[in-house]
């Protein structure tokens, strides 16, 4: 059974999805991943990973629509890579993002770490 796996990025950290995704390339590879549109379109030109569901980028509502997807169920791991230097217009649904996988118990990287971390450990047991 594929894992649904959401992998957002903010400006300013995309080099670092990069090198998680070129890191776990064959997992991510095998499994279901959903991204906002300006991620999916960096990963498509820099990596050979499939983002299999893509939705608005998150100026115009990504986080919220992936937000959503959490709520129904539809995805199992968040992946958020936060930018810590910089504030965005829309950083309210970044945190509607945070808050919804608090509320449903969903595995939330927002660092490099963590994020190896996750797909380290849920690598293993698949």
């Amino acid at each position: 059974m594929k894992i649904h796996i959401a992998l957002v990025v903010q400006e300013g950290m995309k080099d670092h999805l990069q090198k998680l995704v070129n890191d776990h390339k064959t997992f991510l590879s095998d499994n279901y991943i959903i991204s906002t549109k300006g991620t999916a379109e960096y990963l498509h030109e820099k990596t050979e990973v499939v983002v299999n569901k893509v939705v608005n980028s998150g100026q115009e509502g990504g986080d919220i629509s992936i937000a959503n997807m959490l709520l129904e169920g539809g995805i199992d791991v968040a992946i958020f890579l936060l930018n810590p230097i910089r504030y965005f217009p829309h950083c309210q649904d970044a945190y509607a993002l945070m808050r919804v996988c608090n509320f449903k118990n969903i595995p939330l990287a927002m660092n490099m770490k963590t994020a190896d971390l996750i797909l380290s450990d849920i690598s293993r047991e698949s």
